[in-house]
């Protein structure tokens, strides 16, 4: 039994599946729903760039509020919903929240790459399918 779910929020489509797998889980079985979203870390151009690296920050913290503020507006009253915001590499962000919230379970969206993508470009499902000591459910985008 599920009384404790972690879904990731990125504002694709995968990730809004997830959350709505993640709700239905949760009335199901009466459980808290908790939404994690996790700001991008700096790229080391921005200074290359000249972009002020505090500027670029306070962008992508405004992106991920608006990420979950936009999540949790769908979650019905009837969910126990918090929601988490992080800044840093998505997988390992996500993979301490699962340990220190003491999860259940956690629901992430799956964008469909190919194994030669997910190789070269990395999976943060990948990544927790080998570290998270939790069971995943991976939704994919439908096709």
């Amino acid at each position: 039994m599920f009384l404790n779910i972690l879904v990731a929020i990125d504002g694709s489509a995968s990730s809004g599946r997830a959350l709505e797998h993640a709700i239905d889980l949760a009335r199901a079985m009466n459980s808290k729903l908790t939404l994690i979203t996790v700001a991008p870390p700096l790229s080391h151009y921005v200074t290359l760039a000249g972009v002020n690296p505090e500027t670029m920050q306070e962008e992508l913290d405004k992106w991920a509020d608006g990420i979950l503020r936009k999540a949790g507006a769908t979650v019905p009253d009837d969910v126990v919903a918090h929601r988490v915001q992080r800044s840093g590499h998505a997988e390992q962000e996500i993979l301490e929240e699962a340990e220190r919230g003491q999860y259940d379970l956690v629901v992430l969206g799956s964008r469909g790459r190919g194994r030669a993508q997910e190789g070269l470009l990395g999976s943060v499902n990948g990544y927790l399918h080998f570290h998270a000591r939790v069971p995943l459910l991976s939704i994919p985008t439908e096709k």
